[in-house]
């Protein structure tokens, strides 16, 4: 925390923090000009044009390619490996009994899976966990895992003896994967997402051969903007209220939920619903009389008030209008100074919990010139930090016309991309100073 109120910019969530980094970087290496620029981009063009048959093959024998990159290496695992043939002996065909057996399961595991999914808040549906990480997610996967098992127990009874066939391994993916990695190393792009990068940027390209851009780089699809997953629960006492009433009324309104059940095949299924608007909150707030006032604050410092014209307020303004909606009449200026800091200090409890679970401030520095001065050193390692400056990219403004505002603007870019930089000399070199390198 910095100054008075604090350091109080937008947060944004860590997940795909350096995919968004990693973006800009292939945009400043796609767009450099330099002699070494264009020689990465006629070394890349070669590295494609010697790989392309395969990337065509892999794209036609697959229906799709996975946007995720963290799947990318997990796909070609198991690409390089196929089965000489099938199963052996040939497979007999269940008994009546046991087709019985089958369906009768999968009738029972479709409608468990279906109030399950229901029960955990539909976690396929959000997209900020779309790793698993979260607990909803791995309960979800876990009950598929047992269900599947548990239905196909039958068919498996029945060809226990089953045997699958001997596995080879397609050399030529193991060779590309292996190119791939020495064209990132050769280029000092030494990342966990450089060579999925590449190679996902490959399949794309031949999957849409006929009219792809040449000048599109690696992970276009990440975009650097604030991300809000989150919905914290901010509750102020509405002014005229005792503490008792608050802490009763806090109690209810944090547990508020709604229970709808919904009659299917297998019997009643119970949908719990915990998420409202913030209509629905106020509607529910003036029902019940609630001496309670609650937003769920998604990590912005303002919230929009209107389009036309643009306004923003911050949450301690618009809990003070909500309190004077509920009351009908003004806040006097100890009671609108009493809501408000009870929004400050909820908001900054939870900026010091995001802070430690890795939440960043995107800031307002200029990362596209950061990007093209990172680009330049990854292309051309022996460039001092002097030369550096000179860049027109940064002659356009005096942000980092000083070589220490640049240093440090850089390496906090590739930390944030998790990429490593080459390694510059500490030690005063040819024609220059220590303090430059």
């Amino acid at each position: 925390m910095a100054g008075r109120g604090g350091d109080q910019r937008e947060l944004s969530s860590p997940d795909g923090r350096d995919l968004l980094y990693a973006r800009l970087l292939f945009d400043a290496l796609w767009c450099d000009d330099s002699a070494e620029g264009k020689e990465f981009s006629k070394d890349y063009e070669s590295l494609y044009s010697r790989w392309n048959r395969l990337a065509v093959v892999i794209v036609g024998q697959n229906e799709s390619i996975t946007p995720v990159l963290k799947d990318t290496d997990r796909d070609l695992d198991n690409l390089e490996w196929h089965y000489r043939g099938h199963e052996y002996p040939k497979p007999r065909p269940l008994t009546p009994e046991e087709h019985a057996c089958l369906e009768w399961r999968q009738a029972i595991a479709r409608d468990a899976c279906a109030e399950i999914y229901a029960n955990l808040g539909r976690p396929l549906q959000r997209p900020q966990d779309w790793n698993g990480s979260q607990e909803p997610w791995r309960t979800w996967e876990d009950v598929c895992r047992f269900l599947n098992k548990w239905v196909k127990e039958p068919a498996y009874n029945a060809n226990r003896h089953i045997k699958l066939k001997r596995w080879r391994r397609r050399p030529m993916i193991v060779k590309y994967r292996q190119e791939v990695a020495a064209f990132c190393d050769r280029w000092r792009l030494r990342a966990w997402w450089a060579v999925p990068a590449i190679i996902q940027h490959h399949f794309f390209r031949a999957e849409h051969e006929s009219f792809w851009d040449p000048t599109i780089p690696p992970l276009s699809m990440h975009v650097l903007v604030p991300y809000y997953p989150i919905a914290l629960p901010v509750t102020v006492k509405l002014p005229g209220r005792t503490d008792e009433q608050f802490e009763r009324d806090k109690a209810a309104t944090l547990d508020h939920a709604e229970t709808t059940t919904i009659q299917s095949a297998g019997g009643p299924i119970q949908v719990v619903r915990s998420h409202f608007s913030l209509e629905e909150h106020s509607d529910w707030e003036t029902s019940n009389d609630s001496s309670c006032v609650r937003l769920d604050w998604d990590g912005r410092r303002h919230l929009l008030q209107s389009f036309a014209p643009l306004v923003q307020i911050t949450p301690g303004e618009f809990m003070v209008e909500r309190c004077q909606q509920r009351l009908g009449r003004p806040l006097k200026y100890r009671e609108a100074r009493q809501v408000r800091s009870q929004v400050a200090s909820q908001l900054n409890r939870y900026r010091r919990i995001l802070g430690d679970a890795g939440w960043f401030a995107l800031g307002d520095s200029d990362r596209e010139v950061v990007a093209a001065v990172v680009a330049r050193v990854l292309l051309r390692p022996s460039t001092s930090w002097s030369e550096l400056t000179s860049l027109e990219q940064i002659r356009s403004g005096d942000r980092y016309l000083e070589f220490q505002n640049l240093r440090r603007a850089c390496r906090e870019f590739s930390d944030s991309a998790n990429l490593t930089l080459p390694k510059r000399s500490p030690g005063k070199s040819k024609h220059s100073s220590n303090i430059e390198h």
